[in-house]
């Protein structure tokens, strides 16, 4: 029952990301850059070369899977929005460091 629930969830995550690309008929809208369907929030960050090197193999991965152009910014939501549904599976156990969050969350002992 979790599993389904889980579905719609991901689903609606999902639905929000491809609403991104819809797009309107240019006739009927006004000039300039046209109003996001789902509202952003610009933020800065830095990040490591490893860091970066990740990032853009999971662009370029999502891009190909998708067959179009992904963002870093729709990179970094869906690699959150799979990292969050995969910590739902994991049992309420509380990790004491990094090391036993990340061997809870790929599921090595």
């Amino acid at each position: 029952m979790k599993h389904e629930s889980h579905n719609v969830t991901s689903n609606a995550w999902v639905q929000l990301y491809q609403a991104r690309r819809i797009t309107s008929d240019p006739q009927s809208r006004p000039a300039g850059r046209p109003r996001s369907l789902v509202p952003r929030h610009k933020v800065g960050l830095t990040l490591s070369k490893g860091e970066m090197a990740e990032l853009t193999k999971w662009q370029t991965r999502l891009s190909k899977l998708l067959n179009r152009k992904v963002s870093v910014g729709e990179t970094v939501g869906i690699l959150s929005r799979l990292c969050s549904a995969r910590f739902q599976l994991v049992p309420n156990e509380k990790a004491r460091n990094l090391d036993e969050l990340v061997q809870m969350l790929i599921g090595t002992e």
